[in-house]
């Protein structure tokens, strides 16, 4: 056929044009609405929570406290569920309903169909008193008063004239805005319009060749979901060795909750994309339209509530009952499962023993380390800035207490440690332990060593001066050499092991041209005097640094 030749056309050169004449008169076929096939929830729904960098839980329960705070916008979690579809043979629509209220629309993958998917959709336009009365304008309800002089009950039909942003009713003849009359009033709702849902659903057209029942797969990324790890470490009466567990906290911030899943949480600095977000949904607030509300006054007024009830086929849209207090928790067993480390590429993948149910808007722990009698080394650290005027003298200023454990094959840990807060207890011989501090911690595979700064000594202190300085040009670059002397003191009662690292080792050309002590390249890859200092004395150091410009 010739491009921008019409059918038309060429049936008129054939002398066909009245039989297409009397089609046209006939009016265009009927267009068949394909079947809807809809799945109210899954059988069974698994979890696994991702993280982009370690999250401190104190910051992360803070922030749930504020009501700016959009964390269900936050985090980002894999949900896989397994659903049951009755479809129809031919093209169907089938509508995932009860999925999280933060998927991913894009990031939807739907397994097990007998066809592949034509279209899908993610709806957000979500059921409240503004989109009920948005969405049903021209319809007929029923609105329900009582009779001021009577006190009975009574009803009437009336039909919806204009919606969310001021209701007006057609009754009885006339019309009259929703809330206005003062008489307390309900009106009911025969249906709820297509489309509207107390959550977010996805829906996808297909085209079967059989009718038939199928288990399907769908899997997304979905917002709201966090985790966190947190440590509390027991050391001896000796601060030689400690007791060490290590906790999960599994936090859900969304509207949806997944009931005895499969949990598992995934270590690493996992790289996402600022759009894998989902889409906000449409709250459709309902306004007032009558004076005083808002005819004497600037801007909207807030949604109402109370004045009037809304009913759907008698369920009740005003806000639900508060929840029933949990019950108390069970005693926990004698030797709980912990959570099961694995590999995942370079991520590490922490399974937990049991399923769990991650309710909406609810925090739990899980225990995934155990470890007794692991070593402890501690030191003191401190920096030394070297680069003050000649004869000022720096001091005497304390040293950060560092406690050190080796995570190798052969230590007691074994094993990679997600980052988070660590919480340290001293064990007393003749009572019970004691809080002595806090500390952070990143991510930490097996064969690199933890250090945990818990605070600062006043027993281990440092003072420092820079005696001498000088400094040349040669050929545009500029030379500067300086010579620093340092004093430790120690008013403990044992002996400390001391860390001194020099300020400037970062600076170009950066060399030490001569020490009293000799120094060493520590594995974080930066220069550093080690030496042991006796309880009650002072021990010495003086060097001698370049750097170029």
């Amino acid at each position: 056929m010739r491009a921008g030749v019409s059918l038309i056309a060429i049936l008129a050169l054939s002398g066909l044009a009245a039989p297409v004449a009397l089609a046209q008169a006939a009016g265009p076929a009927a267009v068949v609405e394909p079947a809807v096939a809809v799945s109210s929830g899954p059988e069974a729904v698994s979890v696994v929570i991702y993280r982009d960098r370690p999250v401190n839980t104190v910051e992360l329960m803070r922030r749930s406290q504020q009501s700016w705070s959009r964390l269900d916008r936050e985090g980002l979690a894999l949900i896989v569920e397994t659903r049951t579809i009755d479809l129809p043979a031919g093209e169907a629509v089938i509508r995932f309903e009860g999925v999280a209220g933060g998927i991913v629309g894009q990031s939807a993958v739907l397994e097990g169909l007998p066809a592949g998917v034509i279209e899908r959709n993610t709806d957000f336009d979500l059921l409240t008193p503004g989109s009920l009365f948005e969405r049903s304008i021209g319809e007929t309800v029923r609105v329900v008063r009582i009779n001021p002089v009577t006190g009975r009950s009574e009803e009437h039909v009336a039909i919806i004239r204009a919606g969310a942003r001021g209701p007006v009713l057609e009754v009885d003849g006339g019309f009259e805005a929703l809330s206005c009359s003062g008489l307390t009033q309900r009106v009911v709702f025969d249906r709820v319009p297509e489309g509207l849902s107390d959550q977010p659903s996805l829906s996808v057209r297909t085209r079967a060749g059989e009718a038939g029942r199928y288990t399907v797969t769908l899997a997304y990324l979905a917002t709201g979901l966090q985790w966190s790890s947190d440590y509390v470490a027991e050391l001896a009466p000796d601060g030689r060795s400690m007791t060490l567990t290590g906790w999960l906290t599994l936090a859900n911030f969304g509207s949806t909750g997944f009931v005895d899943a499969p949990v598992q949480a995934v270590a690493g600095n996992l790289r996402t994309e600022s759009g894998t977000v989902p889409v906000d949904a449409v709250r459709l607030p309902r306004r007032a339209g009558c004076w005083p509300q808002d005819t004497t006054t600037e801007g909207e007024m807030p949604e109402l509530y109370g004045v009037d009830d809304i009913v759907v086929t008698g369920y009740r849209m005003a806000a639900p009952p508060p929840a029933a207090p949990p019950p108390p928790p069970p005693p926990p067993p004698a030797a709980p499962a912990m959570a099961e480390q694995g590999e995942l590429g370079d991520y590490k993948i922490y399974t937990l023993p049991e399923r769990t149910t991650v309710a909406a808007r609810q925090t739990k722990q899980v225990r995934f380390l155990e470890r007794r009698d692991v070593p402890v080394e501690r030191f003191y650290r401190a920096r030394i800035d070297g680069s003050s005027e000649p004869g000022s003298v720096t001091g005497p200023i304390q040293t950060d207490i560092v406690l050190r454990l080796e995570n190798d094959a052969d230590s007691a840990l074994g094993l990679a440690l997600p980052g988070g807060t660590w919480s340290l207890r001293q064990q007393r011989m003749d009572g019970p332990a004691f809080f002595t501090g806090e500390a952070r911690s990143t991510d930490r595979p097996v064969g690199l060593p933890v250090e945990l700064a818990i605070g600062q000594s006043p027993n281990v202190r440092v003072r420092y001066r820079t005696t001498d300085y000088t400094s040349s040009q040669t050929d545009g670059v500029t030379t500067t050499l300086y010579t620093v002397q340092v004093e430790v003191m120690n008013a403990g009662a044992e002996a400390a092991r001391l860390e001194l690292i020099p300020r400037a080792y970062f600076q170009p050309g950066f060399t030490i041209t001569r020490e009293s002590r000799e120094s060493e390249i520590t594995e974080s890859g930066y220069p550093a005097w080690t030496f042991a200092v006796p309880a009650g004395s002072v021990e010495r150091l003086s060097y001698s640094y370049r750097v170029e410009y």
